[in-house]
């Protein structure tokens, strides 16, 4: 996201903005479908490696990026990791840590994608279609939980989830017994990402 899905505290909010340069970099490493090295994002980020690491590192411990030796593999959302919420992008498969992310992401992006997910009530495959950002009129809605939390990979994506009908939705929300948070249709849902992820997608690391 842009910032942070709204559940981190001002100071987590103000190191994510501090690091937009190399999430930046990492992102459009990632959208390419490969690990972001340590070394090309302190390049395009014009920082030395071990400010890019340590940077990208801090992120990484509030659950907006996924590391591996080499270097990013997970940033805002975007993953190369296998997950259960996938999009193909410009022929390229990805995956998300959410399925918001899906939404959020390729209407930031504005390009055309197909998404697939599963209802967080049913189970039932729901597949996204979006051109040029837009998913189009559907019965499909999702969750954006609200609650404070201090790491979005664990405590923020499991709940943001689509489901097949707001039926379905409610029937998960008296389930799980949830928190509070936002019951949104796709193309609100679109419009929130344009706005989070659109300054990631849309800022040189320069």
């Amino acid at each position: 996201m842009n910032q942070s899905p709204g559940c981190l505290d001002k100071e987590r909010e103000a190191m994510l903005r501090a690091a937009l340069p190399v999430r930046s970099a990492a992102f459009r490493s990632l959208l390419a479908g490969r690990v972001a090295s340590f070394g090309e994002i302190a390049a395009e980020a014009r920082l030395t490696e071990a400010s890019a690491r340590q940077a990208a590192e801090n992120v990484a411990s509030v659950g907006m990026a996924e590391l591996d030796e080499i270097g990013v593999v997970g940033m805002d959302g975007l993953t190369i990791r296998q997950t259960r919420h996938c999009i193909n992008l410009a022929g390229i498969d990805l995956c998300t840590w959410c399925a918001y992310d899906i939404v959020g992401i390729v209407a930031a992006l504005g390009s055309d994608a197909t998404g697939l997910t599963r209802c967080g009530m049913c189970g039932r495959r729901i597949r996204v279609e979006i051109r040029e950002g837009d998913p189009g009129g559907s019965l499909v809605f999702g969750w954006l939980p609200d609650e404070a939390c201090s790491n979005v990979i664990a405590e923020f994506c499991p709940s943001a989830l689509l489901f097949c009908s707001s039926g379905d939705l409610e029937a998960w929300r008296h389930r799980s017994r949830g928190g509070t948070g936002e019951s949104l249709n796709l193309r609100a849902l679109a419009e929130r990402g344009r706005e989070e992820w659109g300054q990631l997608v849309a800022s040189p690391s320069t």
